[in-house]
């Protein structure tokens, strides 16, 4: 079993070095493993405060994507989905899920049986968190397994007009090498140039365990996330035939996993966050102060 953690910088180094700015306050971490995944996701979903929103553009709450309703047969509401194995597993297009905020960087697939259809030596190896199915990303280069990202940018519900969110969590299952799973956060200034707000590892657990991570801003500074899910993806396509990518070997450096939900707040304008030099400077002080651990959970001292 796991520790729940939540993690602040100093407000003391954030008043000194953004006063005022986007930022007044270090970005707060939510991370469990095992029993404590769901007890850091609903930490993370009080957090944002606020309902649940399912249609038009809120100005406060969350948006969440279990992907269950996506149907696995080819007949889902979007045309373009493209079936990989029926029943089992489809490539779902970049905008599925407009509707809630969320526009992928490519096709991904989703799966209703933990990717055996598509990967059977991972039969039973990724139970789903919330029944019944899975996301994970896919190579579409044959024989190729080498790219593990997804990535999302965040739009106002419902159009394609650029958003920011104050913050993303996502539920991975089965990561059990430390650094094989994390979530890159990105942000634009106010020229429109991109910058890396961090990259958090997802903590570690045992075989099948579900894992949660979730970063929270004060500000709605989130315009794009990256999550690298295991060492390798699971299979490949190229819009007619799928390759497996076979087992995953912990002793040889190969952890293999996949996400389950996505939780995050309502997409609105983006705040534009200091210049890149001020921003370096942020981190470095937060970096020199360190980070201040709260352990829910003192009894239990790992990730």
């Amino acid at each position: 079993m796991h520790s729940v953690k939540m993690l602040a910088g100093a407000a003391f180094a954030s008043a000194i070095l953004w006063s005022p700015s986007a930022w007044s306050a270090a970005p707060v971490v939510y991370s469990g493993s095992g029993a404590n995944a769901t007890t850091a996701l609903d930490a993370f979903r009080a957090a944002i405060g606020g309902a649940k929103n399912t249609g038009a553009p809120e100005m406060s709450g969350r948006r969440e994507i279990s992907w269950d309703g996506v149907r696995l047969d080819g007949t889902d509401v979007n045309p373009n989905t493209q079936v990989v194995d029926s029943g089992h597993t489809v490539i779902i297009p970049v905008d599925r899920f407009r509707a809630q905020g969320a526009l992928f960087e490519d096709p991904y697939a989703v799966s209703g049986d933990g990717f055996a259809s598509v990967n059977p030596a991972t039969a039973g190896q990724f139970p789903a968190f919330s029944p019944n199915n899975t996301f994970v990303m896919q190579d579409d280069t044959p024989y190729q397994f080498d790219d593990r990202f997804i990535g999302q940018s965040f739009t106002i519900p419902g159009t394609a007009t650029a958003a920011g969110t104050r913050g993303f969590g996502a539920i991975f299952v089965d990561v059990e090498k430390a650094g094989s799973s994390s979530i890159e956060y990105f942000g634009h200034d106010s020229s429109g140039h991109e910058i890396s707000l961090g990259t958090f590892n997802v903590p570690t657990g045992t075989s099948g365990e579900p894992q949660f991570l979730g970063v929270l801003f004060d500000q709605p500074v989130v315009t794009d996330v990256k999550l690298a899910v295991g060492t390798n993806t699971l299979f490949n396509f190229d819009g007619t035939h799928f390759q497996s990518f076979g087992g995953e070997n912990l002793a040889a450096g190969t952890d293999l996993a996949v996400t389950d939900d996505f939780v995050y707040a309502e997409p609105t304008v983006a705040a534009a966050i200091p210049e890149p030099s001020s921003y370096a400077l942020m981190l470095a002080g937060l970096s020199l102060l360190g980070l201040i651990a709260y352990r829910k959970k003192s009894a239990f001292n790992q990730l």
